[in-house]
């Protein structure tokens, strides 16, 4: 336990060292918060809110995920700061989930201070299962974070890294319904949505927000995320490099289809169903 806990205090410091941290969990969603919240007149609209509320949140945890994640952790083996850890009788596993750990605590104060904002400022009503919301969000942000470690672990340059966040990054962001509202939009896109992994913390958190859902009520958007959390920390510690010099073969990039495997099954049942 002490070994995770000098983890974490040592993750927390380097992290919030970063100016990219600060700027992906704080200060772009936040600007995006209210550029959206007067776009929309957010204000005195409690549904509105919401919405802005949503996709504020969306937005800072693929950034924390996949930036905060995966881009810091290839930025570390860049710059050898994994490789001191090698010489010491640390394994991979106590380093992701203090990764895991420190982006939940730089994050959760961020979905505390926009709860308060759309609150005070735009009258939003509180949340009326407030636990199940900040216990899905926290499962959505972990799942996050472990696939941008799965991308940190098979990516063998910044650049590839990069790429493939990016890939990654785009698509969920305008395909989830995070950005605007994709069952208005064609069949195709509905269809595709039900394939991109935000679409279910979209989902899920506008059930809680918006519907008053329990979290038994979004039991399948949480297992899925749950599942990728755990398959995404699997093939993260068995990917793990100390070393940029390490290289991996460009078919292990193929892991990343396995984490996102959970909701491929789901995107092809809701494609069924319609």
């Amino acid at each position: 336990m002490k070994s995770y806990l000098a983890l974490i205090a040592i993750d927390l410091r380097l992290a919030l060292r970063q100016r990219t941290v600060i700027f992906f969990n704080y200060l772009f969603p936040l600007i995006f918060f209210f550029t959206f919240g007067v776009f929309l007149g957010a204000n005195g609209n409690p549904a509105k809110a919401t919405l802005v509320l949503n996709m504020s949140t969306t937005l800072g945890i693929l950034g924390n995920g996949l930036f905060g994640a995966g881009i810091r952790a290839l930025q570390e083996r860049e710059m050898n700061i994994l490789r001191r850890y090698k010489v010491t009788p640390i394994t991979p596993g106590p380093i992701l989930v203090s990764s895991m750990v420190t982006g939940w605590i730089i994050f959760m104060p961020y979905i505390l201070l926009l709860l308060m904002v759309s609150h005070y400022w735009y009258h939003m009503p509180w949340p009326g299962h407030a636990l199940a919301l900040v216990v899905f969000i926290s499962i959505g942000l972990i799942a996050f974070r472990a696939i941008g470690l799965v991308i940190a672990s098979v990516a063998n340059t910044m650049q590839e890294g990069t790429i493939l966040v990016q890939l990654l990054y785009f698509p969920m962001l305008f395909l989830s319904g995070a950005t605007f509202p994709v069952e208005q939009g064609p069949r195709i896109l509905r269809i595709i949505s039900g394939f991109v992994p935000a679409t279910y913390l979209v989902n899920g958190m506008n059930a809680i927000m918006l519907k008053s859902a329990s979290f038994i009520d979004v039991w399948k958007a949480a297992g899925a995320l749950i599942i990728t959390l755990i398959v995404g920390f699997v093939v993260g510690t068995n990917l793990f490099r100390w070393e940029k010099e390490e290289k991996i073969r460009g078919t292990a990039k193929l892991w990343v289809l396995a984490v996102l495997l959970p909701f491929f099954v789901m995107g092809v049942v809701k494609w069924m169903q319609r």
